[in-house]
C-alpha cells in the first residue's frame, strides 16, 4: 500500500506539472519596477540564501520599467534562482546575481551563478520537457520559463562553463 500510495502521488505530481506545462494563460501585460521586482525576489528567497550562505546580488539602473505580466516573469526567474541555488550548493562562496539593462531597445534580465555550470553534452537538453539532472527534479521549470519568454515574445538563452558558473539572459 505504501508503494501505490507513494507511485500515485509521483504521477498525480507528473499530471500536475503536465497540466502547468500545457496551460498558460494569456500574458496580463503591465508596467512595473525592476527594483521592485528584484526586492521582491530577494525577499522571496531570503531567508533560503541566508541558511545556505549564498550571496544574492541584484543590478539595475534606477527607474528601470518592464512591461510583461509580473507573475509569469516572476515564475520564470524563481525557476531560475531555484536552479542557481542548487548549482552553488558545493561552492566555497557562493553567489547568484539578478542583472536587469536596456541593450538595443530590449530588456534584459540576466540571472548568474558561480556554480558548477551546465556540461556541454547537456545544454541542448536543457529546455526539453521532462529532462532533469536532478534527483528530484521535474524537469518543467527551464520548459515552462521557455513557453513564458515566447508569450512575451522574448527568448531565454543560456551560456554555462563547466565548473564556473552560469548565466541565463531573459530578453524582452
Amino acid at each position: 500500500l505504501n508503494t501505490i500510495n507513494k507511485r500515485s502521488k509521483g504521477l498525480a505530481k507528473f499530471v500536475e506539472d503536465y497540466r502547468n506545462l500545457t496551460q498558460l494563460s494569456t500574458p496580463s501585460i503591465s508596467d512595473f519596477s525592476i527594483e521592485s521586482f528584484f526586492s521582491n525576489i530577494k525577499t522571496l528567497f531570503a531567508e533560503e540564501i541566508k541558511n545556505k550562505g549564498i550571496d544574492l546580488n541584484t543590478s539595475s539602473p534606477a527607474g528601470m520599467i518592464i512591461t510583461a505580466d509580473e507573475k509569469l516573469l516572476e515564475q520564470v526567474i524563481i525557476n531560475l534562482v531555484r536552479n542557481s541555488i542548487h548549482a552553488v550548493e558545493d561552492v566555497g562562496r557562493p553567489a547568484i546575481s539578478l542583472n536587469a539593462f536596456e541593450k538595443r531597445n530590449q530588456k534584459i534580465i540576466q540571472v548568474s551563478d558561480n556554480g558548477t555550470g551546465i556540461p556541454p553534452d547537456l545544454i541542448d537538453s536543457i529546455f526539453i520537457p521532462f529532462f532533469t539532472t536532478r534527483e528530484k527534479g521535474s524537469g518543467i521549470g527551464l520548459s515552462l520559463s521557455r513557453q513564458i519568454m515566447r508569450l512575451h515574445n522574448g527568448t531565454i538563452s543560456v551560456e554555462s562553463t563547466d565548473e564556473r558558473g552560469t548565466t541565463f539572459a531573459l530578453l524582452l
